[in-house]
């Protein structure tokens, strides 16, 4: 029988068959704009890392020595290739860096880049993209950075000068920080508010000294013989001295050369008037000669005290942003402190108070950590939880060699909870409703001591039976709770942990029934016919524990009182009367009708 297809009509596919051609064409762009191209660089991978590592040691040395050498340092261009003259050590920096620079430029055309366009996490491999979208960027200025002006010659004083100017563009190249920078941070872990007092130092450090550079700069180009660095060092000169090298002396260059005037010493002299400037302190030694200088000093004025004002205010929001933690805590306590005085609370309570309060404040930020987790995919989410409690719940008997996906959404279920000195947690007589996992500190129950790692109130394995111990916390300590609900909830998905529980509160039950019946038999064959360890009768302003811990051991030891007379007098053994119910509760745990 031949194979029946459908019609395939004009109608359909002028209807459908220009969409799906458009959808299938779209589908291939989009594929080629992720293809991965060869020779192309990887901006996550451990090389580029170390790449923008470098760069970014060539852009310091770009944003601090450049100027420097520029305004201070007195070198011709094109007679540094001298190995003998002393600035032959910055032309070998200075041809490296160049050839750094002109290396970043080629590889940025081959350089993937975040699509931001999408931003579905997509890395963009098509060549002509990246080679579209470095040219429409920072291409001209990465090109117009890298050309060696200082191998350019001069013929007169001016084309010097404005060579020495033509050398600044440079400093260009500290445009393209921002992205070393963004790409340096992704591969950190390092603290963003320490990280932004960083920058705000560093870049209040850098303006001060390019101040400072162009001051000294401005001065050169002038080329005026008593300018501001004379009549500053003049003030510390011997007057005779001065007298002598002022007659002598022609230009502003052989001016400071007799004075013995470094430039070394010229640049802390314009770095401390930088500083000065920016912090509006203003001593006044350091001032202009000229108009063109005060014009300067205006312009610098401007932009140092905006930058200085602009960093005290972001400076004081991230200190305080960095202390949040603890102003929380100042401010909790001043609430507690106004409540302790409204509610007219005793001295020591208030004094419980204050360290319960300081003890959780020193402690780890589990409920801030829970909160995280809600915003995480449920494969991060998972991850991070084991991290958290995996050791602790791998230390639970029961729980050990769990599936992972269980041992997830145990963790997840966990609940971080503090107990001062000698507070109950588990108290005698309560329907049991939680497991703990201790996680720092002390607790002392069932004639044990719980440290960290071991597991206490089992009880709630056998569906919330009644305790008949108190756990207290001997010392400060932070438990994990699980809830027995949460537990049924959570077991149910997983029928193998689901009798592995079952089997465990049955063992646990029958443990400590055992336990209970080697001291009572021990008691009755020591002669005793009631049982020590309570009193024949309890006071009417009794507890609900002492109440609780009463009954069960009386029914224990008058199951073994009837066991130990039944072998003499032929008397039948009596069970507590709710020992069915109870081995039935446990033996049907978390099953389902």
């Amino acid at each position: 029988m031949a194979k029946v297809e459908p019609a395939k009509t004009d109608a359909f596919e002028d209807a459908y068959g220009s969409e799906h051609r458009d959808g299938a064409s779209n589908f291939q762009k989009l594929l080629a704009k992720y293809e991965v191209s060869p020779w192309l660089l990887d901006p996550r991978s451990k090389r580029m890392k170390r790449w923008d590592t470098f760069i970014a040691i060539a852009l310091v040395y770009t944003a601090t020595l450049t100027p420097y050498e520029v305004a201070f340092i007195d070198t011709k261009p094109g007679s540094r290739a001298d190995a003998t003259l002393s600035a032959f050590p910055i032309y070998v920096i200075n041809l490296i860096v160049d050839l750094t620079f002109l290396t970043d430029l080629i590889s940025n055309f081959n350089l993937m880049y975040y699509d931001t366009e999408l931003a579905n996490g997509m890395y963009v491999t098509d060549r002509a993209k990246i080679f579209g979208r470095y040219l429409r960027g920072f291409f001209v200025i990465d090109a117009v950075s890298v050309i060696p002006f200082h191998e350019l010659d001069a013929g007169d004083l001016k084309a010097l000068k404005l060579l020495r100017l033509l050398r600044l563009f440079k400093l260009l190249r500290i445009l393209r920080s921002g992205r070393i920078l963004k790409r340096l941070e992704e591969a950190s872990n390092i603290d963003y508010n320490v990280l932004t007092l960083c920058k705000f130092l560093v870049g209040t450090l850098v303006i001060a000294h390019w101040l400072a550079c162009m001051w000294q700069l401005l001065s050169r180009i002038l080329g005026e013989k008593h300018d501001w660095v004379i009549r500053y060092f003049g003030n510390f000169i011997d007057g005779d001295l001065f007298g002598e090298c002022d007659a002598t002396m022609e230009t502003n260059r052989e001016f400071r050369a007799c004075l013995n005037i470094s430039p070394w010493m010229t640049y802390i002299a314009a770095l401390y008037w930088a500083l000065v400037t920016m912090t509006t302190i203003g001593y006044g030694d350091v001032v202009p000669t000229g108009t063109a200088e005060r014009f300067f000093i205006i312009f610098a004025m401007l932009i140092g005290t905006s930058v200085f004002a602009y960093v005290v205010g972001s400076v004081c929001s991230i200190v305080a942003a960095m202390d949040k933690k603890n102003a929380e805590h100042h401010e909790l306590m001043d609430t507690m402190n106004a409540m302790a005085r409204e509610m007219s609370l005793e001295p020591d309570l208030k004094l419980r108070l204050r360290d319960y309060f300081r003890y959780r404040h020193n402690g780890t930020n589990m409920d801030d950590w829970q909160h995280l987790l809600q915003l995480m995919s449920p494969k991060l989410r998972g991850e991070v939880a084991i991290k958290q409690c995996g050791v602790w719940i791998d230390n639970v008997p029961f729980f050990r060699g769990a599936p992972q996906p269980f041992v997830v959404d145990i963790a997840l279920k966990l609940k971080s909870e503090t107990y001062p000195q000698t507070e109950e947690i588990v108290q005698a007589g309560e329907v049991s409703t939680k497991m703990y996992i201790v996680e720092r500190g002390v607790v002392g129950g069932k004639g044990r001591v719980f440290t960290s790692g071991k597991v206490f109130g089992e009880e709630v394995l056998g569906g919330g039976s009644q305790a008949a111990f108190t756990a207290r916390a001997m010392t400060y300590c932070d438990v994990f709770a699980l809830l027995g609900s949460d537990l049924d909830d959570v077991s149910a998905g997983y029928p193998v942990m689901q009798r592995r529980l079952r089997i465990a509160g049955c063992r646990g039950m029958l443990r400590d029934s055992l336990i209970s019946f080697t001291k009572a038999w021990g008691q009755i064959c020591a002669g005793s016919k009631v049982s020590p360890d309570v009193p024949e009768q309890l006071d009417q302003d009794a507890s609900l524990a002492d109440v609780a811990i009463k009954t069960r051991i009386d029914e224990i030891f008058s199951f073994c009182f009837s066991l130990y007379g039944g072998s003499s007098v032929g008397m039948k053994p009596k069970f507590p009367p709710n020992a069915g119910a109870i081995a039935l509760q446990v033996a049907g745990r978390g099953l389902t009708p």
